[in-house]
């Protein structure tokens, strides 16, 4: 299956500026319960893109509680810069999810702790059938100082290497299907 630019509803380019940490249990029941939205979310790898692009890409399914679903497109550069990355996203319609089949995948429950200027959130991985690298992990995505954000949500293990933390590099081959994955997301939720 071919996504053509006529079927892309959304075409969304900016620079982030995010900044990754690590959440032990305790913290992240903490923030857990000052979350303001939570998302479920699946995000598959693909090293060439039948998306508009032939190059790797990113594609996201999400579901919030009210069961609304959302497939998008990405691609992002590599980190440059004071913590920034050039994404690039399309909204698309995907039907045939084979296309996702022995894709690298990572499947999460996203908490949104603050969603205006600034958005800071918590992932909450689910274990597919692959060993999770880190259970939780916070970002900080900010034009401003990320000290006062730091301080409010008490984030302090910032990752060292941050193309390590990303989910491009978390993510797993799975023997799940897409569908089965979804499911498992939607119940989580």
């Amino acid at each position: 299956m071919k996504i053509y630019k006529k079927d892309v509803i959304i075409k969304n380019m900016k620079v982030e500026r995010e900044k990754k940490y690590l959440v032990d249990e305790k913290l992240f029941q903490n923030l857990r319960k000052k979350a303001i939205y939570k998302l479920g979310v699946i995000q598959w790898y693909l090293e060439k893109c039948i998306f508009i692009k032939e190059e790797k890409c990113r594609i996201r399914y999400t579901i919030d509680s009210q069961g609304r679903e959302n497939w998008v497109v990405a691609f992002k550069s590599p980190l440059f810069g004071d913590y920034k990355r050039l994404e690039e996203e399309y909204e698309v319609k995907l039907e045939d999810l084979s296309i996702l089949k022995e894709k690298p995948v990572i499947a999460k429950i996203r908490y949104f702790l603050l969603m205006e200027k600034t958005e800071v959130i918590v992932d909450e991985f689910i274990e597919l059938d692959y060993p999770l690298k880190v259970k939780y992990l916070a970002e900080i995505e900010t034009d401003e100082d990320f000290k006062k954000f730091e301080e409010m949500f008490s984030l302090s293990k910032a990752v060292k290497d941050f193309e390590e933390y990303t989910n491009k590099n978390l993510a797993r081959v799975s023997k799940f299907s897409p569908e089965e994955i979804i499911r498992k997301v939607q119940t989580m939720l």
